[in-house]
């Protein structure tokens, strides 16, 4: 295990087959913890949603509400249609931007995740 200093963030690096299996399976709970960030603490009332929320009780219920109601199977399933077609007009759009030259993956990515996730949450196209 190596630790980094990322900006004011500790970050710790776990290299081998090993060290993960330990921190995994064995010291889960002492790894599970979130970095105290300022932005998330304003924009996201206190942190409390299930990206940065601490580890403990009210996360673990806000992740079995999300596996139950978001990412359930039948969920999943239910989100297929919407899949493919974001999935084809993300195809399209790499075609286009494939012919002009460069392209830049990560925002098309970027916009595919984000076009999802609107559509699925929200039930509208954001385009």
């Amino acid at each position: 295990m190596v630790m980094l200093r990322l900006g004011r963030v500790n970050t710790v690096v776990i290299s081998t087959a090993d060290a993960a299996r330990e921190v995994m399976r064995d010291q889960d709970s002492a790894f599970a913890s979130r970095p105290r960030l300022t932005v998330p603490r304003r924009l996201l009332y206190g942190c409390t949603d299930i990206a940065f929320a601490p580890h403990g009780a009210y996360w673990r219920a806000a992740r079995r509400a999300s596996v139950l109601h978001l990412l359930g199977p039948a969920r999943v399933r239910g989100y297929r249609a919407v899949r493919e077609e974001e999935v084809g007009e993300l195809l399209q759009l790499v075609e286009v931007a494939a012919s002009g030259g460069v392209m830049r993956l990560s925002e098309l990515l970027s916009a595919f995740a984000k076009d999802f996730a609107v559509r699925k949450c929200a039930g509208y196209t954001w385009r």
